[in-house]
């Protein structure tokens, strides 16, 4: 999920150095099939085409079941008008906020004094590491009503003592909306600041040696070069909004504002489950996706047109503490309060929302750890994302090499793999689970109640980053580094094993470490494909919570999050530390 880097210098080096491990075939020694073979690349194509699309195809083929009947009855679910336009205002609300976030963070975090870099890069993603069904219960526990701790501090104050409730109400519309917004926003930073990073220091320089102010020089050269990236970042906080389903189903239930995504959840609950009303339920957001995607490829284009020389590249903008400031308070209010929030509720024997009377204890956790459910929680967690990480990230760097041109093949091919592996993004996530669901519960499969429907399920999440991650730390690169080494005799499976994938490194890890974040943090397919008895960490974190035991919650978000920052440690120091963590 990155932009296409420039960070050449070091690129070429390792490059060059993997470059003369890779001797000169003899003559008359054989060489291995290459992977360039056309007919070889057309098999690969179509058979990821089938694997992706047909199960999709499949279940939307239900809606015309009976002549289509499941339209009619679209049209007869209360207040379905409503329910789709609140869908779209929650999308392009969150998306909004989530774009000028991520721009004004990413401009900020390049002129923050040199020892906050790290720091300034890491924090507008943490909320991405954070699982969202943990994330909405820190904003749950401070600005619930009624026994939020932030509500309970106002109400303090002199001007507010009359109030039994409030003045907070995180249960609405625009609760909802700020809450994806800021989820988005951490999504959005990862395509933008990437992409500034690279952009080359002494354009912006010249132009404010010309007179331009430092703001002018960034609206007028670096923010129009960030397009790529930007467009990125928006369709895919666009498509999450339009499929969000975490933030409406905790927060909106209570008063009874509904979406696509928890509509489709109701509809799964009910038995026999009615899967034409389904699909016709979904087609507009599988409409909404797939538009998204093909405006996205339309008006980035080719994203070589936005890399820019390398030369200056060591040129650095001015500090600013300003920047600091801004940088410093986003990260205590988004990230700092909600966790804090958490810890509070974890170590104390209830949740009241009044700070004065917080007694510590272990209990919760002791509670938490004898329940069998949590270990066998984690494991299959691990288990189901490990096995997908397997399947996805070698076919996205195997992609990544016809994408970034390091292997040719044919423009048809790159053109179907390209869209193949964005797909998965057009499809919201409730609705992807209802998808597998349909179609690897039956015969021949029957994969009802087994691992396997999360494995799955999980790789269809998967599927666009282990991409994105692996094309970026490739497309930037010399290619006349490859052709030297095709030259002097290497086959191409010697050139990819012994220059192509150091180089990648960087992105491989990004690519695991992503994906494991996002793989232990779901809960919208989860909860869709499990069965009694097989559980993953962010469907039993719901049980928890829909038995109402608060501490007992709290103390599992805080299990899931330390879960999946520690994966994400383990695959950035594999993958090359500080700059593979940039990557991410």
């Amino acid at each position: 999920m990155t932009s296409p880097t420039m960070e050449s210098k070091q690129q070429d080096k390792e490059a060059e150095s993997a470059s003369r491990r890779s001797r000169p075939t003899p003559p008359g020694r054989s060489q291995p099939a290459k992977l360039r073979t056309p007919a070889t690349w057309y098999t690969l194509a179509a058979a990821l085409a089938f694997l992706i699309i047909w199960p999709v195809g499949l279940f939307f083929s239900r809606i015309f079941d009976n002549g289509g009947s499941a339209f009619g009855r679209l049209f007869a679910i209360p207040n379905i008008g409503s329910t789709l336009l609140t869908t779209v205002l929650l999308a392009g609300g969150s998306t909004i906020i989530g774009a000028v976030l991520a721009v004004a963070l990413s401009a900020a975090a390049l002129r923050v004094p040199a020892g906050m870099k790290s720091f300034a890069a890491l924090m507008p993603q943490i909320p991405l590491v954070i699982p969202p069904v943990a994330f909405v219960y820190g904003w749950i526990f401070i600005s619930d009503p009624t026994v939020g701790y932030a509500n309970t501090l106002l109400r303090g104050l002199p001007f507010l003592d009359g109030l039994k409730d409030g003045p907070i109400d995180i249960y609405t519309i625009p609760g909802i909306i700020l809450f994806t917004g800021i989820e988005v926003t951490g999504m959005i930073f990862a395509f933008v600041y990437p992409r500034l990073l690279e952009i080359n220091g002494s354009v912006e320089a010249a132009a404010r040696i010309a007179g331009a102010s430092t703001l002018r020089s960034f609206m007028t050269i670096s923010f129009p070069l960030l397009r790529p990236g930007l467009i990125a970042g928006v369709v895919v906080a666009f498509l999450t909004g339009i499929g969000q389903f975490t933030a409406p189903l905790f927060l909106g239930t209570r008063e009874n504002i509904k979406v696509i995504s928890t509509e489709i959840f109701r509809l799964r609950e009910d038995f026999p489950v009615d899967y034409p009303l389904t699909a016709a339920l979904g087609l507009p957001l599988l409409i909404f996706g797939v538009t998204a995607i093909l405006v996205q490829r339309r008006v980035v284009g080719d994203q070589r047109r936005y890399i820019t020389s390398s030369t200056g590249r060591g040129i650095t903008r001015k500090p600013s503490m300003g920047a600091a400031a801004f940088v410093i308070g986003y990260a205590v209010f988004v990230v700092g309060l909600p966790l804090l929030a958490i810890v509070l509720v974890a170590f104390s024997p209830f949740w009241d929302g009044n700070l004065a009377n917080i007694t510590f204890t272990l209990q919760n956790f002791v509670t938490v750890f004898e329940d069998p459910d949590v270990g066998q929680s984690i494991s299959n967690s691990l288990i189901a994302s490990s096995l997908a990480v397997a399947v996805v990230v070698p076919l996205g760097f195997i992609t990544a090499l016809a994408l970034s041109g390091v292997i040719k093949a044919p423009r048809p091919v790159v053109k179907t793999l390209d869209f193949i592996f964005i797909a998965p993004l057009a499809v919201p996530r409730a609705l992807l689970g209802m998808v597998i669901v349909f179609v690897f519960i039956r015969p021949p499969f029957s994969l009802y109640g087994s691992l396997a429907l999360f494995v799955i399920g999980y790789a269809f999440i998967a599927l666009p980053f282990a991409l994105r991650s692996q094309y970026s730390s490739l497309i930037g690169v010399d290619k006349s580094l490859f052709e030297a080494s095709r030259v002097s005799g290497a086959s191409q499976l010697r050139m990819i094993t012994t220059i192509t994938l150091p180089i990648a490194r960087r992105g491989i890890a990004a690519a695991v470490a992503l994906a494991f974040v996002m793989l232990t943090n779901d809960f919208a397919v989860s909860v869709m494909v499990q069965a009694p008895g097989q559980q993953v960490m962010g469907t039993l974190l719901y049980q928890l919570g829909q038995e109402g035991a608060a501490p007992e919650v709290a103390v599992m978000s805080l299990i899931i999050t330390f879960v999946t920052a520690a994966i994400l440690t383990l695959t950035v120091r594999i993958g090359g530390g500080k700059q593979a963590l940039e990557s991410f």
